[in-house]
């Protein structure tokens, strides 16, 4: 199937046609966690379609919900849906729809609400599993914009408190959100200062380097303790004309065209 990084190529074409057909795709924010998200699925760390062996499979909650097209684009390059479904993305009737909801294929969790829910969602999820005896990982994925809600600090600090070595949260560090630049909306300060206070693991890695990203992984999942990975990303990142742009839409002919020249060989 080619190595990570081509994975990530092909599925940033994908992510190109489905905003050509569903002009209300996030494409900036989903092009900043593909690369995140193709180190997860790429070494079977999460799967699609994974809904047997509750108690030991691995889980992964998107709290950044409306990047989940990116999750889509990585289903279809893994043969899980075809080129017909991308197409019709956002669409009535389609179950590929732009925030995930119950009936969302591929998502473990439903946090179509405020950001941060997914944060603190995640953190339930793993609590439960410790209590069980269970196996699996909860592999939290979160945006900076995410950081600014309260409830998400509660939440990490009840990872802190119960020693919840059982999640792994990764930081999508794009530095932007809705209403603009993430530190202009609200300083973060000392992000990895923040979480090492409170006691977790820190890495910060490139965002985009897929090999880096699975070093970290590996290295969280062996530190015995909560961990997060600050992966610093560039939002419409790998694609030319959205790579670090505000833009999350683009006309359909722009986006077909984009498709046609990107290059993943």
């Amino acid at each position: 199937m080619g190595s990570l990084s081509e994975l990530a190529c092909e599925a940033r074409r994908r992510l190109l046609i489905m905003a050509a057909y569903d002009p209300g795709i996030h494409i900036g924010s989903s092009l900043s966690v593909l690369d995140i998200l193709t180190a997860l699925y790429g070494t079977g760390r999460v799967r699609f379609n994974a809904h047997n062996g509750l108690s030991t499979r691995n889980y992964l909650v998107l709290s950044k919900g409306h990047a989940v097209h990116a999750i889509y684009a990585l289903a279809s390059v893994f043969g899980y849906l075809n080129l017909d479904e991308l197409r019709e993305t956002g669409s009535l009737g389609s179950r590929l729809q732009n925030h995930p909801e119950d009936d969302t294929p591929f998502v473990d969790v439903s946090n179509s609400g405020s950001l941060g829910l997914g944060i603190g969602m995640a953190v339930g999820l793993a609590l439960g599993l410790r209590l069980r005896g269970a196996t699996g990982r909860v592999y939290l994925v979160t945006g900076d914009g995410e950081l600014d809600e309260g409830v998400s600090w509660e939440s990490f600090a009840v990872v802190a408190s119960y020693g919840l070595s059982n999640v792994v949260t990764i930081v999508d560090l794009n530095n932007a959100q809705l209403d603009g630049p993430s530190d202009e909306v609200l300083k973060k300060g000392d992000l990895a200062g923040r979480f090492k206070a409170m006691g977790f693991f820190v890495q910060t890695v490139d965002g985009h380097d897929v090999d880096k990203l699975v070093e970290a992984l590996e290295a969280a999942e062996k530190a015995g303790a909560p961990s997060v990975i600050i992966a610093r990303t560039v939002r419409g990142k790998g694609v030319q004309g959205l790579e670090g742009s505000i833009k999350q839409r683009i006309p359909r002919d722009e986006a077909l065209e984009l498709a046609g020249r990107l290059s993943c060989r």
